[in-house]
């Protein structure tokens, strides 16, 4: 939040937000009608909607883009929960300030306990999620309610919707409004993680994209519930800003609007609660990340990351989840070393997911948009237009991204984001050549049946290879002319098409939209690979 109070204040941060949660909708359209022809994780869909000659290298880049924002993501999301609480512990402890070695402690303890809820409560995630929904409505309107109720004065209409201030910026109006997106576009950017749970929901083909869209909508409408009680009681900006730069402004705000250490603790756990639902959520998504990518030969060692024990009563990755909370331990420690390059990795991760939602759009909209004919998400007439716009805008997100909040520019202030994400492209260019052409085969479709194949499991038992039999990385061009060429395999389609209105079991609980209707089933999956429905 600093930096949107630092980038214009309130113009910034409600119009902002706006302008973000808008295109932010048309990029989930763009991935809902992908992800409805092709219900399986979005490296494996940018896999079969890219042409064959460039397909696997697509599916290569969006699979690593996805992974390492996940794991990046993940980690903004845990320290951003172990800065929030330090910074409470400075309301209640005179002139405490918490130490580097002190934040990451605590930024430890949250990764390993989001990190073993995964491992022995997985089995209760599907009850979480629905909490967590629950929570973040209960949440946003208990703290819009108590901030006015406590507020001792409040900011006019004209200040939450004209009031605009670059002078702590020191930049033009106009960079200034631009590089204050950067906020709106961390908070909407969780859409393209959403199709790696289409191997553990039923009619993933219609839960999916309905999802995807209906998490934004909710995103956006909870955000602008949250912003204005927070514009209209909003303290001078020095005293968030000017006098206090060690304590997060949500926290000041609370404090200063509700002048009660009890009233504003309430309202610290209730976002704390959101944090701790948020780390949760996001070392499960980077462990499923790790699972898909590891079963389709973008990792060595792909049967020690994919290993499920059948056994347990969670069935869950455990290695794979083990191995995203290292790399948070890992990274965590770049704190130590340099603010700068600690908040690079977090900038990163938005870049990157950026990256990854881009690459299978822009496939589609050079194929002419014919492989995702027939999708039971459709968007029709206007789907090109959708689709162009979502490009230039996650383009334009990525610059916004790259920029830095303020001047001067010092070793300190600049963003390095971009340098990271160059970086980090170049190391998944490097690892194509010497694994990826000789290792990746990108997800495995049997030529005759067009499913997913659990290819761990068939080649234990000896009955299929990664490199042979009639088994083929991805579908050929003939195959993809018509849904109704893939029509021998309609009557197992046609159980999963039978419902319009089926309810999101995993994650969220949204449903209500009508999605079209289809006659095949393009893609579904045979087995769930080990993991819970």
């Amino acid at each position: 939040m600093r930096n949107v109070l630092i980038d214009g204040g309130p113009v910034t941060m409600i119009w902002g937000f706006l302008i973000v949660y808008f295109f932010s909708l048309l990029c989930a359209l763009s991935l809902a009608e992908i992800s409805s022809k092709y219900p399986l994780e979005l490296h494996a869909g940018a896999a079969i909607i890219a042409k064959d000659s460039y397909g696997l290298i697509c599916s290569w880049f969006t699979g690593w883009f996805l992974l390492i924002g996940n794991w990046t993501m993940s980690i903004s999301i845990t320290f951003a929960g172990a800065q929030f609480i330090l910074s409470v512990v400075g309301v209640y402890v005179d002139q405490y300030q918490a130490t580097e070695y002190v934040t990451v402690i605590v930024f430890y303890i949250i990764v390993t306990v989001c990190g073993l809820f995964n491992i022995y409560g997985s089995k209760h995630l599907e009850s979480l999620n629905k909490i967590c929904v629950a929570w973040i409505l209960f949440a946003i309107a208990i703290i819009g309610v108590m901030i006015l109720a406590r507020a001792p004065t409040y900011n006019s209409w004209s200040y939450v919707f004209t009031e605009f201030d670059n002078s702590r910026s020191n930049m033009p109006a106009a960079l200034t409004f631009i590089i204050g997106l950067q906020q709106a576009n961390f908070m909407m950017q969780g859409f393209g993680l959403l199709p790696a749970i289409s191997e553990e929901v039923k009619d993933p083909e219609r839960v999916v994209p309905r999802g995807i869209v209906w998490g934004v909508i909710l995103s956006g409408l909870s955000g602008i519930a949250f912003i204005i009680p927070i514009l209209l009681v909003l303290p001078d900006l020095s005293s968030l800003i000017d006098q206090n730069d060690t304590m997060m402004p949500i926290v000041s705000i609370f404090t200063i609007v509700t002048n009660s250490k009890i009233a504003s603790a309430f309202l610290f756990l209730l976002v704390l609660g959101n944090l701790l639902f948020s780390g949760i959520g996001s070392i499960a998504t980077s462990s499923r990340a790790v699972f898909s990518m590891s079963r389709d030969g973008a990792l060595p060692y792909q049967d020690f990351w994919t290993y499920v024990d059948q056994n347990s009563v969670s069935k869950v990755p455990k290695n794979a989840v083990l191995l995203s909370m290292a790399i948070s331990y890992i990274l965590g420690l770049l704190s130590l070393v340099s603010t700068a390059a600690f908040n690079a990795f977090v900038g990163a991760a938005v870049i990157s997911l950026c990256a990854a939602s881009l690459i299978p759009i822009t496939s589609s909209v050079l194929g002419f948009r014919k492989r995702v004919r027939g999708a039971v998400f459709k968007l029709r007439g206007i789907g090109i237009i959708i689709n162009l716009l979502s490009i230039v805008w996650l383009v334009f997100t990525i610059f916004v991204l790259s920029c830095t909040p303020s001047l001067p520019l010092t070793l300190r202030s600049t963003n390095y984001a971009l340098f990271v994400f160059i970086f980090a492209t170049f190391i998944i260019s490097i690892l194509w050549f010497a694994w990826g052409r000789t290792n990746f085969h990108g997800p495995l479709i049997d030529s005759d049946a067009n499913e997913r194949v659990n290819v761990i499991e068939m080649r234990n038992m000896g009955t299929a290879s990664t490199t042979g039999g009639d088994y083929q990385p991805v579908l050929t061009d003939d195959q993809l002319k018509s849904g109704s060429e893939l029509s021998h395999k309609q009557a197992n389609s046609s159980n999963m098409s039978a419902s319009s209105s089926s309810h999101l079991d995993v994650n969220s609980g949204i449903d209500g939209i009508s999605v079209g209707d289809s006659s095949v089933n393009i893609i579904k999956e045979t087995k769930r690979d080990g993991l819970d429905e």
